[in-house]
């Protein structure tokens, strides 16, 4: 058996691969931890505790292949070993050194989305089950196009603006019909297997990546292999008014708690992917090799923020082309279209019905102003202005 290279001849991203594996084995018990249902057994609101670990589940299936069926019309199938390996890893009462546990929120009512803090950033025991080994196997290529946000900042609308451009597509419609999903993957997380995603190593170059995760926890080939990374930002003040929605939206969250409830939680640096302050400034600070949008400039001049995407990717576009793909990238217009407007997310029970509105909500400059007296308004602005420490 050849012996393993000494650690200084390791790649950072092969040592980062040991590092996940090696906190994925070497794990403590926390006695606190623990979530213990019977794998059917039923909740007070008559769901299943496998309805609620369908979505982190299927995030976490790492084999390609068609929707398995199930006689409950769940998607979930109790009889495929794989998924019932993962979901008892994600019932376990372990975790790693290294993720440290934030305070249980009583308003998230879905157990398995308990949060931690890993290297600063705010994640899910999902990203420690799948995310490490996912992060430290990703080899960039210079070809590579990463868009990456803080949630709700404007995400799908600057990933829309990329393919557009890249693919120099000016009409109504986009992708041939294929959801951002299968066009834009998630690198945070492996690709779903149940929705047959294509894994992104056997993508075909250009790659067009979405993240959410801060600029800190890239892989370190994001950044040797010559890839190109775009930012885009917004209000954090419509950022957390969007993100409670969201959190209300989404089955996997499940969120009960008041705006003002979550508000806190947001300023604490507890949500999702944050602190939200961190994530932004991590981004920012490399300006000089990512380009950095705000959701206000989409607003206001898409046209200028066409022609700045088109420029940074070596994509020059004609002016009618870059008026047609701001026409077609118009809120109401994305919100018609199919390709990127997460309606699908309703038939997958990705999101509920709800008054919370849809996946694209409003897509408004100035929401947060129907939230916010002027005193928590001054009191959250001091917050964002405060230097971070």
């Amino acid at each position: 058996m050849a012996e393993n290279p000494p650690q200084s001849q390791l790649s950072t991203d092969e040592t980062q691969l040991r590092t996940a594996q090696l906190n994925i084995t070497k794990l403590k018990t926390t006695e606190n931890e623990t979530f213990q249902p019977e794998a059917n057994s039923t909740q007070a609101n008559g769901s299943k505790t496998s309805d609620l670990l369908t979505p982190i589940a299927i995030a976490c299936r790492p084999t390609a292949g068609p929707a398995p069926s199930s006689a409950d019309g769940t998607g979930q199938d109790d009889d495929d070993p794989e998924v019932a390996r993962k979901l008892a890893a994600l019932k376990s009462t372990v975790i790693p050194d290294d993720w440290l546990p934030l305070p249980l929120d009583p308003n998230t009512t879905n157990p398995v989305t308990r949060a931690y803090r890993y290297r600063g950033m705010v994640l899910l025991r999902v990203h420690m089950l799948c995310g490490l080994q996912h992060w430290a196997q990703f080899r960039g290529r210079p070809s590579d196009v990463i868009v990456a946000s803080f949630p709700k900042s404007g995400t799908t609308w600057l990933q829309e603006i990329v393919w557009r451009v890249v693919h120099r597509e000016t009409g109504a419609q986009s992708g041939g019909g294929r959801t951002l999903e299968y066009r834009f993957p998630l690198l945070d997380l492996p690709a779903s297997a149940r929705m047959a995603m294509t894994p992104l190593h056997e993508m075909e170059s250009p790659r067009l990546i979405k993240t959410h995760l801060m600029y800190h926890l890239l892989p370190e080939s994001v950044h040797t292999s010559g890839a190109k990374v775009l930012y885009v930002s917004r209000d954090p003040r419509d950022v957390c008014v969007s993100y409670y929605h969201f959190q209300r939206m989404v089955d996997y969250e499940r969120y009960r708690g008041t705006f003002a409830e979550f508000r806190d939680k947001f300023v604490r640096g507890e949500v999702m992917n944050g602190p939200y302050r961190e994530h932004v400034r991590g981004y920012r600070e490399q300006a000089d090799h990512v380009l950095c949008l705000t959701y206000e400039e989409l607003h206001e001049d898409r046209v200028g923020a066409v022609r700045r995407v088109a420029e940074f990717l070596d994509k020059p576009l004609t002016q009618e082309e870059a008026e047609a793909i701001a026409r077609h990238t118009e809120f109401e217009n994305m919100k018609k279209n199919p390709g990127c407007n997460f309606k699908h997310w309703e038939q997958t029970r990705m999101v509920k019905t709800t008054d919370e509105g849809t996946f694209m909500r409003k897509g408004q400059v100035g929401d947060w102003r129907n939230y916010f007296t002027e005193e928590e308004n001054d009191a959250f602005m001091k917050w964002v202005n405060e230097p971070i420490q």
